[in-house]
């Protein structure tokens, strides 16, 4: 049977315009995605607003800053499909949409500040600032933005911009106080320190701090105090009795805000060891009194409360053990010390020490009986 060369031209030409055809269906189908995909989504509807931000708002107490940035973000779209300002009941207090609008860019904005994204954090605020250029909030927040970008002059004047409108703001008092600090202008951050103390009698959690600021603003002061007792060390004379009262007023201040902040926030690692370093200070000073009038009693104390903050504080337990052994004649109160030492810190030298203080007591009872 001969072969059909005008089948196979029919068959291939169909097939080529089966695979255009198919190419060309191809490239619609993916228009057609693609404009789907690309399309503009529907915002949510204005009555969405009071949930997206008492959502966002719990959020952002949990520092979940990310879903919080989401929700806010839903808030602002919602706002958007309405121009008018209107009332919007929020947790049961009634807001205008700018006021909601101004809440929604200050705190995406704060977030971006947390993740270090400061162009992103500035263009936000502008947002807010449009709405209300003299707001604590705003004004306070660019402050920070300033002073992370090192521009301290001008993070300043917020600052103080803030506490002219609200003369009991502790943060801000806080944040000057740091960057007075920061600039050895040391009487000028214990002032602003006091001020954060006294205006935060509550110790009201703020979401940018890892403490309230009651108890921040303590520690830095007593730091402040420190680095003040410092420079008494480098005085190039001999002290004084108001530099001697000075000297001690600063210690003991310094140790007071710590024991108050401790009390507050027993937990807060940083001040239980600068609480320690003080008190180390403090017996090793009332060791090295005259011979006359040491006072190895009263370091005993301070030793004591060295052991209560830090309970694996070896330098002390050894302390009391060396005072109660060769300076109050406590055998066996050494003995209870050092065996404490060996338990944390099982060295031969200290095992040492257990052991003959051991035949010490031994010795005492024998002669008693």
């Amino acid at each position: 049977m001969p072969f059909n060369t005008k089948s196979l031209f029919s068959l291939r030409s169909w097939l080529f315009y089966a695979e255009v055809l198919a190419v060309i269906g191809f490239v619609v189908l993916a228009a057609l995605y693609i404009r789907r995909g690309s399309a503009e989504p529907e915002p949510p509807p204005l009555s969405q607003v009071a949930t997206f931000i008492e959502k966002a708002d719990a959020l952002f107490e949990k520092q979940d800053l990310v879903d919080a940035a989401l929700f806010y973000w839903q808030a602002l779209q919602a706002l958007e499909t309405d121009g008018e300002d209107q009332n919007i009941s929020i947790n049961g207090e009634s807001q205008s949409s700018a006021e909601v609008r101004l809440h929604a860019n200050l705190r995406i904005a704060e977030i971006y500040s947390h993740s270090s994204w400061l162009k992103d954090a500035k263009a936000r605020l502008e947002h807010a600032s449009r709405i209300q250029p003299e707001h604590t909030g705003v004004r306070l927040l660019r402050g920070k933005l300033f002073r992370d970008e090192g521009l301290l002059s001008e993070a300043t004047e917020e600052f103080l911009a803030v506490l002219n409108k609200d003369p009991h703001h502790a943060e801000t008092y806080y944040l000057l106080g740091v960057l007075y600090q920061g600039s050895k202008q040391l009487k000028s951050a214990a002032e602003y320190y006091s001020k954060a103390i006294e205006n935060d009698p509550e110790l009201r959690v703020i979401s940018s701090e890892k403490a309230p600021i009651g108890i921040l603003a303590r520690l830095q002061l007593s730091r402040t105090y420190a680095r003040m007792l410092q420079d008494y060390q480098f005085l190039d004379r001999e002290f004084t009795d108001e530099d001697l009262a000075e000297v001690n007023r600063l210690e003991s201040e310094a140790i007071r805000l710590l024991e108050a902040a401790h009390e507050k926030d027993p937990e807060m690692n940083e001040v239980v060891d600068d609480l320690v370093r003080l008190l180390f200070a403090r017996a090793t000073a009332l060791e090295r009194e005259d011979f006359e009038t040491r006072q190895y009693a009263n370091a005993l104390r301070v030793y004591e409360r060295i052991v209560e903050l830090d309970p694996q504080e070896v330098r002390a337990l050894e302390r009391m053990g060396e005072i109660y052994a060769s300076f109050l004649g406590d055998k066996a109160a050494a003995l209870e010390m050092y065996r404490k030492v060996y338990e944390i810190e099982p060295h031969p030298t200290v095992l040492a020490n257990v052991k003959s203080l051991e035949e010490d007591v031994a010795a005492e009872m024998g002669a008693e009986e």
